[in-house]
């Protein structure tokens, strides 16, 4: 059958995907992939961004504009018991 896992994992592994043998690896193939791209010089990786600062105080930083509101939503979801 064309539609289970192992016959669209054998379909993309012919035509030249990487596909792991399960979800577990999914991970590890990716590091493989990765390591193989930088270590080929196909991939050169970008330098990490610098964290940027935490302020200290809220309302001063709200005021400035370095963070945004807090969501304001009200839930509603209860469960059967009937206790609200």
């Amino acid at each position: 059958n064309l539609e289970t896992a192992k016959a669209k994992n054998a379909a993309l592994k012919e035509a030249g995907a990487h596909v792991p043998a399960n979800f577990v690896e999914f991970g590890d193939k990716i590091k493989e992939v990765y390591e193989k791209l930088v270590d080929s010089g196909a991939l050169i990786p970008a330098p990490e961004p610098e964290t940027p600062k935490i302020p200290m105080d809220y309302t001063w930083a709200k005021r400035l504009g370095l963070v945004r509101k807090p969501a304001n939503f009200v839930s509603s979801i209860s469960d059967d018991r009937g206790d609200e």
